[in-house]
């Protein structure tokens, strides 16, 4: 490569560089002649703070001597000082300790209270929920026994608007029973009017005796109904105020432990049962028992499902039936049907003499004629008598009214022939007079010739 060149380019290139060189040498020297400038007077300016320094520092160590005298004295005043301050930071420590004891023992009580406090939440919170539980039990069950309490209320009231009205049919029955039997006794003809009053007079009716009967019974029934009084377990009746005469009899279960009370505190002990029956657990108890399959659909229903709706449906019976169950044995010693008569087996009982004896009486007494007491078919058997002799009196009228008509008819039909046969003499009596009038003139003309 260096052939390409020829000598005079290369010195020329060596004389270019060399004076480069030299110009790079010539600024390094005069770089290193201001340094060293620099460090001579950065030399001199250390010699004077090292000066300056020492002269400080002998200054600060004497200062620092006298402040150490100083010190010491404070040294001592403050371990005085602390040394009061130690037993008052004793003392208070000492008293702070027997504070922190009182709190610490606070502390554990109000731990232990703590601890109590969630026991009870916690027990407040199962009977919330549990509440929560009884609660929808208690409402499914009222709203399951107000739909079938109003349906019964409601035929009840159709009942007794047909009761009275059949009432007023009895009644009207008993009047025209009433009306047969004086309608009987008035037409009873005069004969067996007579034989009925010798047969009063062969046998007189003992009245006393079946007064005095009637009476016993009469004072059987009463104690029967007082004793049926004491012994039921209505609470009250409710009625409405615009429904006459038609009511709800609101009853109590019979509490398990029954005492006999005197007479003066039966409302004392119709209220303890009052009382005990409205806050009875066992009927909690057998209401929520019976809700409990119901609650659990109920918490499972979707209100848009219809197999759900089905299935609701017949959970809602069988725990309505259920709970019907477990209120007939609550409730199996109120006697539901104290419209029945009572039936006694001994024969000899004093009821079943009665009766007897009364029943002979009433037999007498029809044989003998009181009508007071006669039967309505017996009466109803003469009433049907008299009215077919009656009839076949008035069959003979009608037979005689029609003869009689006839004759009637006969005798009109006479008399018409008579009035004819009158006229026509009456035509020849007028014809007869004119004949005359007419004669007369002539025969005076003719006298007076």
């Amino acid at each position: 490569m260096l052939d390409k060149f020829s000598w005079s380019e290369l010195c020329a290139i060596l004389q270019e560089n060399v004076d480069a060189l030299i110009a790079d040498l010539n600024r390094a020297n005069e770089k290193i002649s201001h340094l060293e400038y620099i460090c001579k007077n950065k030399s001199d300016t250390m010699r004077e703070l090292q000066q300056t320094q020492e002269d400080t520092f002998n200054k600060v160590a004497e200062q620092i001597k006298a402040q150490e005298s100083c010190w010491h004295k404070q040294k001592k005043e403050l371990e005085l000082q602390y040394s009061e301050l130690l037993l008052e930071v004793q003392k208070r420590a000492q008293k702070f300790q027997e504070i922190a004891e009182k709190n610490m023992e606070k502390l554990n009580q109000i731990e232990k209270s703590h601890e109590q406090l969630a026991i009870e939440n916690s027990h407040f919170k199962n009977m919330l929920s549990k509440t929560q539980r009884d609660q929808s039990s208690l409402l499914a069950a009222c709203a399951l026994m107000a739909g079938a309490l109003y349906p019964l209320y409601s035929r009840s009231c159709a009942l007794s608007t047909q009761r009275d009205f059949l009432q007023e049919q009895v009644n009207t029955f008993e009047l025209f029973k009433l009306e047969i039997r004086t309608l009987a006794q008035a037409l009873s003809t005069v004969e067996e009017k007579k034989q009925e009053e010798v047969k009063m007079k062969k046998k007189s009716f003992k009245g006393l005796i079946r007064i005095f009967r009637k009476g016993v019974i009469a004072i059987l029934a009463a104690n029967r109904l007082k004793i049926l009084g004491q012994s039921c377990a209505s609470l009250f009746t409710w009625m409405e105020s615009f429904k006459e005469g038609i009511g709800i009899l609101v009853c109590t279960g019979e509490p398990k432990d029954k005492h006999k009370f005197p007479k003066h505190q039966r409302e004392q002990f119709r209220c303890l049962q009052a009382l005990s029956w409205l806050t009875s657990a066992d009927l909690l108890a057998a209401i929520i028992s019976s809700m409990a399959e119901l609650q659990e659909v109920i918490s499972k229903t979707d209100p848009n499902s219809r197999i759900c709706g089905h299935l609701l449906i017949g959970t809602a019976k069988n725990s309505f039936a259920k709970l019907m169950d477990k209120i007939s044995l609550a409730m199996e010693s109120i006697p539901l049907h104290n419209g029945r008569s009572i039936s006694y087996v001994e024969k000899d009982s004093l009821v079943q003499r009665l009766a007897r004896g009364l029943h002979k009486i009433n037999t007498l007494a029809l044989k003998y004629g009181l009508r007071g007491h006669v039967p309505i078919m017996k009466s109803t058997a003469s009433l049907q008598k008299q009215i077919f002799g009656f009839t076949q009196r008035l069959h003979a009228a009608e037979v005689e009214r029609r003869s009689l008509r006839m004759e009637v008819t006969e005798f009109k039909r006479n008399v018409n022939e008579m009035k004819k046969e009158l006229d026509k003499a009456q035509g020849l009596q007028m014809q007869l007079n004119e004949f005359k009038h007419s004669v007369t003139p002539k025969f005076v003309s003719i006298t007076s010739v």
